[in-house]
């Protein structure tokens, strides 16, 4: 995991909300009840002994604990009530629902709809203090919103090209390359991508392919890339199906990088409707490693992503912005593992590019 926030002695995938007053005093040579003075901004202290504090609290990454008065509304264009969401988003969720919970925290879930920009403030007129997280999607003009109204705000499973929000994704460009080398290394030299040009994270996961064709010393062909419209297995297999069909049965790839595992199932199927075999004809690797990838028919290859502790990571991120709104803004990126499954095999000789 990459994290320019990191401080010595604090891990960003370790929970450090449960850091107490105590650790804080001991660190900073303070009592205790200096420590609770100094975090609650109460006066009648140095400058000195507050900075020292904040200095320690920092250095544990202390976030310190939810109480009364602060709220998180996640913000995402996923209806999470439906009864089949994408297991992605909903392990997304869980991992902020969970720090949440741990810390005592309310938490409200806002389904946004196409050009809905909802009010938000960043305290009530009660004094309450309220984050926000926008879950796996981007609005320039709610973003432009939150940061010119001052409201806490972090984006999850995405990032702010401008760097104006906290950010914290899948490590998206090294994974597809770990992807992509995995097939090169097994002798595939035509590759055909699934991607999805709309979202910035997935893009980042078809630069990493290329970035590892390149380094291999292959030429990209940017005509085995086809530009899904949505991520899923209906559109991947029809995507597949048409590209087979042009080709009467002989394609001329010998294995598919999928943009996610939802895509990578449809064109397992699109590949075996064609009378063609998995891997035996086509390799084909997916990225996400959801709980179904493992129960395909062959298991799937895939780049697996930590989907709670991205969510978890993102909740505390937001709090820490919450605590020091000055602060340096961050892009946090959580890698996974490339976890090789029997959907992969070393490449034909005889189709070798």
């Amino acid at each position: 995991m990459k994290d320019e926030s990191d401080s010595p002695g604090a891990s960003a995938g370790t929970a450090r909300s449960k850091v107490t007053l105590r650790e804080i005093a001991e660190l900073s040579g303070v009592s205790i009840s200096t420590v609770s003075r100094a975090l609650s901004g109460s006066p009648g202290l140095s400058e000195t002994v507050r900075s020292r504090v904040q200095s320690a609290a920092d250095r544990l990454n202390y976030i310190g604990s939810g109480g009364p008065g602060i709220s998180v509304t996640v913000l995402s264009n996923i209806d999470m009530g439906l009864s089949g969401p994408p297991d992605f988003q909903v392990e997304l969720f869980a991992g902020i629902e969970r720090e949440c919970r741990d810390l005592d925290l309310p938490l409200a879930y806002v389904m946004m709809g196409e050009g809905q920009l909802p009010q938000i403030a960043a305290s009530t007129t009660d004094g309450d203090r309220r984050g926000i997280i926008l879950l796996s999607f981007h609005d320039e003009t709610l973003i432009g919103r939150l940061v010119g109204e001052g409201v806490p705000a972090v984006i999850v499973n995405g990032i702010d090209p401008g760097m104006r929000l906290d950010a914290v994704s899948a490590g998206n460009r090294s994974g597809g390359f770990a992807a992509a080398r995995h097939l090169i290394d097994l002798g595939h030299h035509r590759i055909l991508h699934l991607t999805h040009g709309a979202r910035r994270p997935v893009r980042d996961r078809l630069h990493g392919a290329r970035d590892a064709i390149e380094a291999a010393g292959l030429a990209f062909d940017g005509d085995l890339v086809i530009d899904l419209a949505v991520m899923r297995s209906d559109a991947a297999y029809a995507a597949v199906r048409d590209r087979l069909a042009a080709q009467g049965g002989k394609p001329d790839f010998t294995a598919i990088q999928c943009c996610n595992d939802a895509s990578a199932f449809g064109a397992m199927t699109a590949v075996e409707d064609a009378g063609l075999s998995i891997p035996g004809d086509i390799s084909i690797v997916g990225f996400d490693d959801i709980r179904m990838a493992a129960m395909t028919h062959p298991p799937l290859t895939t780049v697996q992503v930590p989907r709670q502790e991205i969510g978890g990571y993102g909740l505390r991120r937001l709090l820490e912005r919450m605590r020091s709104p000055q602060a340096t803004v961050t892009y946090t990126e959580f890698a996974g593992p490339l976890i090789v499954r029997r959907s992969t095999a070393p490449a034909k000789a005889s189709r070798l590019g």
